[in-house]
């Protein structure tokens, strides 16, 4: 995050700039990832039940993570007056969302795998922002080639199952 910061005058606030996760850089081309964590964004719904706008989910969680990057390389934390994730200690990128492609599971699920082997290729560790239940199974699907791994999921429930009300 260079330039960035009281003393350079220039804070990039929260309100100006490109909405990226924490305000950490974007990197658009995928065989240029050079970080400790890559965020990829899966904006994909078609598997909800009856509530579409999961898709929404990445932007939104970009969105409020700016907050945390008021006029600090990292996110600061007010309560315990540390800056955590300091960009001279964490190198983070925001690779942007894999395609999604309107009506099209099979395709847009690929996408999202594409994105998150993409980052385990630069040896970087894969933060995925959803979008609804399905997308676990490309972000499972990309680690095929590797040891075991470990999965940390937040959600409100874990819905995750082949078959809901008769369909696959």
């Amino acid at each position: 995050m260079s330039g960035h910061g009281y003393e350079k005058g220039r804070l990039n606030l929260p309100f100006v700039g490109l909405c990226t996760f924490g305000k950490y850089p974007y990197q658009p081309d995928w065989d240029s990832i050079d970080a400790d964590f890559a965020v990829l964004g899966a904006p994909f719904d078609f598997g909800t039940q009856f509530r579409a706008g999961a898709r929404f989910g990445p932007r939104g969680i970009r969105e409020a993570s700016t907050l945390f990057s008021f006029g600090h390389a990292g996110a600061y934390d007010h309560e315990d007056d540390v800056t955590y994730l300091e960009a001279d200690k964490v190198r983070i990128v925001d690779i942007g969302d894999a395609d999604i492609i309107h009506t099209d599971t099979m395709q847009s699920h690929a996408n999202i795998e594409t994105g998150v082997r993409a980052i385990l290729k630069a040896g970087a560790i894969p933060i995925v922002l959803g979008g609804d239940h399905s997308v676990n199974i490309p972000c499972i699907n990309a680690f095929s080639d590797q040891e075991p791994f470990h999965l940390v999921q937040i959600d409100a429930h874990l819905d995750f199952v082949d078959e809901r009300h008769g369909v696959r």
